[in-house]
């Protein structure tokens, strides 16, 4: 038997101590400090101001953790794992993280990057537990898992997210709606309580295609500015930009809400929704003091034949380019700016009003906007003038659109409708065609 010796020396409370003290409690880690400038990341691990690399299988999260605001993330080429911002445990999470106004953490792909879904329901995830924001993400390529590709969670009372740029990133599901095949997902990004909030096309347009079951975008209750510009979406099974305000969810929207410089095809062919869900751009809800601006977007649906069948029987294929509506509740939405916008339907698509605008404070329909309706009808009758003639039926702009017959209970308080908007089909105000003085009344004055 070997016998210990201890030195009289070393009290007994001391030895007793030393015992205690596991290889695990060594090994653990000490929260690291948010003092780096630079890291540079592999899908592997992460070096941290030139020092040698720390080998991790979440680099993202770990690198987010030690950024100092205004540090430069920069990833190397590969597949990186999904992450979380913002909870309170995790391997996979970033607990405490962000920039500041105007000196954001930059987390920047460098050749071709991508965050892929995995096992839970979003690949990319953000709370307000703990407090973050004003991070930049670029040239980086998400993909939708069967939830969302980036969701931000509804913060505490009086809390937002906020500063959360995108920059030349894409969310590229791989759902085929024609041959129902491939994997699923369900949101491109949805975002609570959004603040200073840009998905922008810098340097190229962004892309967002092959969503199955819902939106691009589905923003609600808007706590400040949100921009999306210069993006290329198509084959989405909801609307390209949802934007809600509704009561049970929190205050009001508030801010300035622009879409820019978009081109968007075939949305809202979801099987799900009978393929019928929705417009391309949807605002609706609690918004009386913030204002929408559309410029220089298009929209088109039904030019690709191969889609055509994405449609329930009896009714044509597509949906609507644009709707605005209170739904429900008890305040009109702000300012409606359009302007320069080009929406067009194939001959024989669309089963509603290209635009349909009701309950709104102001509506400005300036510049050069097109609203182009694919619904046609042919003169038939033996002794028409327009015998054989095919002319636009359907509606390309609707004002105080009536809901199950019934009058708009929030109708439009002012609507200005410039002479040089290109109406394809027909007009209506208040569910009655609008006749040359109704249209002259609209005009700029």
């Amino acid at each position: 038997m070997r016998t210990l010796l201890f030195p009289q020396r070393y009290p007994l409370w001391a030895l007793l101590g030393l015992l205690l003290i596991s290889p695990m409690s060594e090994a653990r880690e000490s929260a690291p400090s948010r003092t780096a400038s630079y890291i540079f990341c592999t899908p592997g691990g992460l070096s941290v101001d030139g020092g040698a690399e720390i080998a991790t299988s979440n680099p993202i999260p770990k690198a987010l953790e030690r950024a100092a605001p205004g540090c430069q993330i920069v990833l190397g080429a590969g597949d990186y794992a999904s992450f979380r911002i913002g909870f309170n445990k995790g391997d996979d999470n970033a607990k405490l993280t962000g920039g500041q106004p105007g000196i954001p953490i930059v987390v920047r792909g460098q050749g071709g990057v991508r965050v892929r879904a995995g096992k839970g329901g979003d690949t990319v995830s953000i709370t307000q537990e703990n407090p973050n924001g004003f991070i930049t993400f670029e040239n980086i390529e998400f993909e939708p898992s069967y939830r969302a590709a980036i969701l931000f969670f509804r913060p505490p009372a009086g809390q937002s997210n906020e500063g959360f740029h995108f920059y030349d990133c894409d969310i590229v599901g791989s759902w085929d709606h024609i041959a129902a095949t491939g994997k699923t997902s369900k949101w491109g990004l949805n975002g609570k309580r959004l603040k200073d909030f840009e998905w922008i096309g810098r340097t190229r347009p962004s892309i967002i295609r092959d969503i199955r079951h819902e939106h691009a975008f589905y923003l609600s209750n808007m706590a400040g500015d949100t921009t999306i510009r210069n993006v290329e979406a198509t084959r989405l099974g909801r609307t390209f930009a949802q934007l809600v305000s509704r009561k049970k969810d929190g205050p009001a929207g508030v801010g300035t809400f622009l879409v820019q410089d978009c081109k968007i095809s075939d949305t809202n062919i979801a099987a799900g929704d009978n393929y019928k869900g929705g417009s391309a751009f949807t605002l609706a809800g609690e918004m009386p003091g913030a204002r929408f601006r559309f410029e220089n977007n298009t929209y088109r649906a039904g030019f690709d034949k191969r889609l055509h069948k994405l449609t329930r029987e009896g009714a044509p294929y597509g949906t609507g380019a644009l709707v605005a509506w209170s739904e429900k509740e008890s305040s009109r939405l702000g300012t409606l700016t359009l302007i320069d916008n080009d929406f067009r339907f194939a001959p024989n698509c669309g089963d509603r009003p290209v635009v349909s605008i009701t309950s709104c404070n102001k509506v400005e329909i300036i510049g050069s906007n097109h609203f182009e309706a694919g619904a046609q009808r042919v003169g038939t009758e033996k002794g028409e003038a327009d015998l054989g003639t095919v002319t636009p039926s359907g509606i390309a702009l609707a004002l105080d659109k009536p809901t199950n017959g019934s009058p708009s209970k929030l109708p439009n308080l002012k609507v200005v409708l410039a002479s040089t908007t290109v109406l394809v089909g027909r007009v209506e105000i208040n569910g009655h065609e609008a006749s040359d003085l109704d249209l002259e009344l609209l005009e700029p004055k």
